[in-house]
C-alpha cells in the first residue's frame, strides 16, 4: 500500500506568505527550517517548503512569528513550473495541519538591567511590513491542531 505521509518540526524563518488565487482559494506558503541529526562537526538545517489551500491552516500560520517551533503535517508534492523548453521542478509538503508548539520569548526591558541600553534596529520599508499576515493575537492557538488529519480530507 502506497503512503504519502509527512510530519515535521522546525522553526520558522520568516513570517508565511498569503496569495489569492483566481479561483477565489487563498495559498499560503512558508518555509521550515529543520535540524538535522548531527554526525561530525558542525551543525547542518533543511530548509523546507510548505504551502497550504486550508483556510484554518493558512489563517494559523499567518498569525505565528519567526521562530517560532511548529509542526506540520501533509503529503510531499512534486510541482513542476517554467516553459515547454526550460521545464523545472522542486519538492514542498502540502500542508494539512499545523500546530505551534512554542514561541521564542524575548522579556521586555525593564530598566533595571546592567550593560549597554540596546539600539533600536533601523526603520524597515513599508512595503515589507505589509507583506505579513495579520498581527498576532494573544493566546493564538499554541500546541492547537489546526486543519484535517492527514490522509482523511477530500478535495474539492
Amino acid at each position: 500500500m502506497d503512503r504519502n505521509e509527512v510530519t515535521l518540526v522546525g522553526r520558522l524563518p520568516e513570517a508565511a506568505h498569503l496569495r489569492l488565487l483566481q479561483s477565489g482559494s487563498t495559498l499560503g506558503t512558508w518555509r521550515l527550517i529543520v535540524r538535522r541529526q548531527p554526525r561530525g562537526r558542525g551543525g547542518r538545517v533543511d530548509t523546507i517548503p510548505c504551502v497550504s489551500f486550508e483556510p484554518e491552516v493558512t489563517a494559523a500560520v499567518t498569525d505565528w512569528l519567526p521562530d517560532d517551533m511548529i509542526e506540520v503535517a501533509g503529503s510531499l508534492r512534486r510541482r513542476w513550473w517554467g516553459s515547454e523548453g526550460s521545464k523545472a521542478s522542486g519538492y514542498e509538503v502540502e500542508v494539512s495541519s499545523v500546530r505551534r508548539l512554542e514561541r521564542q520569548v524575548i522579556p521586555a526591558p525593564t530598566g533595571d538591567e546592567a550593560g549597554p541600553v540596546p539600539t533600536p534596529a533601523p526603520p524597515r520599508r513599508v512595503s515589507s511590513l505589509l507583506r505579513t499576515g495579520s498581527a498576532p493575537a494573544e493566546g493564538d492557538g499554541a500546541s492547537t491542531l489546526v486543519g484535517s488529519e492527514p490522509g482523511r480530507r477530500g478535495r474539492g
